[in-house]
């Protein structure tokens, strides 16, 4: 009876990534929360005031204001230092490598292994499909920032925000700035909850940690990953099995020296140096 092989943990996630990926989550939605009162608070229906004249009250429209401006600058700092983290941790930059053949066999893994349709069972440490969701909502996370504080801007067109926006804002109107923003909103709320499913369903499915990876920093595996090559420190766990190493690049005039019956021994040595090479 096949007995399964017991799965290692490998730290893929700095303490960069986790803790900004929670700080982000909250951001999102203290954001998005605040963001549909400021556009549609209802108050007046409630209370029989307008929220900005509501100064003593908690859902006074200047407070609720606030706590949006306030989390917005704690999003953009948070995301200046996850990229940060991408720049000192390879693992955290699990982003699509559009330049591959592999990435984009990948991404139609992804689609039949989260429709269930019949496929090749490979892990991963981060699949294509995922790598170009992540890629996909970073733009818009940028954009979303981007609009946000061009809204600011207009408020006071002369300080230094009105000027450093007024290239967005001489390029669309006011308010579609604001239906971007609206939309975009809207994207992260669909993201967060498709994001959810496909984290358990892996988490479930493969009991490789997806959940916990966001706490701990490991993910588990029986055996190598399929893009075990983007983060090196996945070889001292999981070797490259001999016969599938990976051979140095010769240059043309090289390759037509080896090839020459009185450069054998050339050969062979070549081939030794080669070995070291990607030992080390």
């Amino acid at each position: 009876m096949h007995q399964p092989k017991e799965k290692i943990g490998i730290r893929l996630f700095s303490g960069f990534t986790r803790l900004f990926h929670w700080v982000m989550v909250v951001c999102v939605l203290v954001l998005f929360f605040t963001g549909l009162y400021i556009g549609d608070p209802g108050y007046n229906s409630l209370v029989g005031e307008e929220p900005t004249y509501a100064v003593n009250s908690l859902l006074s429209m200047s407070l609720i204001r606030k706590i949006h401006f306030i989390t917005a600058y704690v999003l953009t700092i948070s995301v200046l230092l996850k990229i940060y983290g991408w720049i000192i941790n390879p693992a955290d930059r699990l982003m699509p490598r559009f330049h591959k053949k592999k990435f984009w066999e990948g991404l139609v893994w992804g689609v039949k292994h989260y429709l269930f349709m019949p496929h090749e069972e490979r892990p991963y440490l981060r699949n294509s499909l995922a790598r170009f969701s992540y890629f996909l909502i970073y733009v818009a996370l940028i954009l979303i920032i981007i609009t946000g504080f061009s809204m600011l801007a207009m408020i006071d067109p002369t300080s230094i925000w009105g000027k450093l926006f007024l290239p967005i804002n001489l390029l669309f109107t006011e308010y579609q700035i604001h239906q971007i923003h609206h939309i975009l909103a809207w994207i992260f709320i669909v993201f967060m909850v498709v994001h959810m499913y496909m984290a358990f369903r892996s988490d479930y499915m493969e009991q490789d940690g997806e959940i916990s990876s966001m706490i701990s920093g490991y993910k588990f595996f029986d055996h190598r990953p399929y893009d075990a090559e983007d983060v090196p420190a996945v070889d001292q766990v999981f070797p490259l099995e001999e016969g599938h190493e990976k051979k140095p690049k010769l240059k043309k005039a090289h390759k037509k020296k080896l090839i020459k019956p009185k450069d054998e021994p050339n050969l062979e040595l070549k081939k030794q140096e080669s070995s070291k090479e990607i030992n080390a």
